[in-house]
């Protein structure tokens, strides 16, 4: 039974009765959305530096062999959780004597991975 209050809203059954109906819904998404944010990898998880490096068709740096006519350059620096703004990346990268950065797919929030590299075409 649902009591209502003077005004004439409804208390009790009614919002027990919507956290039953939307409960596993919402948990369910939220479990999602936090796999997601887990197990995202964007490709520079495992990118040290002297590794050779290539850009993918999804965006994506990936390593591969210095002799690999599609290498980009050899990774000189990798910076996690940088700012990815341009004056930043070229700042970071300048100090480590390269003029060529990638940055990670995370970085429309403002920070993300830098991948600093040298050599190159």
């Amino acid at each position: 039974m649902t009591t209502h209050d003077a005004d004439g809203t409804g208390t009790g059954a009614s919002r027990t009765a919507a956290v039953r109906r939307f409960g596993p819904l919402l948990l369910a998404v939220l479990a999602f959305l936090v796999f997601r944010a887990v197990t995202f990898d964007d490709g520079t998880r495992d990118l040290a530096a002297g590794q050779c490096v290539t850009a993918s068709d999804a965006d994506e740096v990936r390593t591969v062999d210095c002799d690999d006519p599609s290498s980009l350059g050899k990774v000189v620096f990798v910076q996690r959780n940088a700012f990815t703004d341009d004056a930043s990346v070229r700042r970071l990268c300048a100090e480590h004597g390269s003029a060529r950065a990638f940055t990670s797919a995370l970085s429309q929030g403002g920070t993300g991975t830098v991948v600093c590299v040298v050599g190159g075409p």
